[in-house]
């Protein structure tokens, strides 16, 4: 999710419709030849802190890019093995909008391996959820987009690696799939990052792949339901608050 100059490059779907497979075990995953190295099934009652905080870097809360939310520390609810993400329409920190996001800065970073997600997304113009990886140094680009919805399409997937070129300029690849709408249920999403290219799964089944931009250096992990933007547009009136984004859980491998 590129929170800066974001200006879409759709490349199509890059693989072709397939039947969905069920998501992967953990077992079945370490049987594939995978270590599990984070996770978190959001079985408790609050955040775990030793895992995740609620913001940005340095407990920033809003962001660029056109964007109206303020991340607020009320943004999210763990309960019923969940973390859900609420957006209102809430004045805070000088924007109009409130909603919620997670980001292992700090706790959690890893170079290469499986990154997953099981979650189910908002419908509404102007809602823009992601999870995605940024470098643990801070510095940007790279970037990794394992998924972003838009609310008015909620059944497009968005995948994208972001980078500099050999001359310093900032470049991107982005693709998509068209599949059905993830705001009806529970979907897993994943990449498969490693030294030569990132592969992007939908259920179990590969939708993209890319060699252009990938990093070399350990990244952290974001989940955020974004409100507004250049990319999504503003919401309108037939934007329903408050709209949630719930994640059932997240997990990172690495291979053998």
């Amino acid at each position: 999710m590129l929170r800066s100059l974001w200006i879409p490059m759709m490349l199509g779907c890059a693989t072709a419709c397939v039947a969905q497979s069920p998501p992967r075990s953990v077992a079945e995953m370490e049987k594939a030849g995978w270590v599990l190295t984070f996770q978190d099934e959001f079985n408790g009652r609050t955040l775990d802190r030793s895992k995740w905080i609620d913001s940005y870097p340095d407990n920033v809360r809003t962001h660029s890019n056109n964007e109206q939310q303020y991340y607020a520390e009320d943004g999210w609810e763990v309960s019923r093995g969940r973390i859900r993400f609420r957006a209102e329409r809430r004045s805070m920190g000088g924007m109009p909008y409130t909603s919620g996001m997670i980001s292992s800065y700090g706790k959690f970073a890893q170079q290469y391996g499986w990154f997953e997600i099981r979650a189910r997304f908002p419908k509404g113009k102007g809602l823009w959820p992601a999870f995605w990886l940024l470098p643990a140094t801070k510095a940007w680009p790279p970037e990794i987009d394992i998924l972003e919805i838009l609310g008015h399409e909620t059944n497009k997937v968005y995948f994208s690696t972001h980078y500099r070129d050999a001359e310093g300029k900032h470049r991107y690849r982005t693709q998509h799939w068209t599949g059905p709408d993830f705001s009806r249920a529970y979907h897993t999403f994943a990449v498969e990052w490693n030294e030569k290219e990132c592969i992007w799964y939908v259920d179990g089944v590969e939708r993209a792949r890319s060699s252009e931009g990938i990093p070399h250096e350990p990244m952290y992990i974001l989940a955020n339901l974004a409100v507004g933007g250049d990319w999504p547009g503003m919401p309108d009136h037939t934007t329903v608050f408050p709209a949630y984004m719930d994640i059932d859980y997240i997990r990172v491998y690495r291979k053998k």
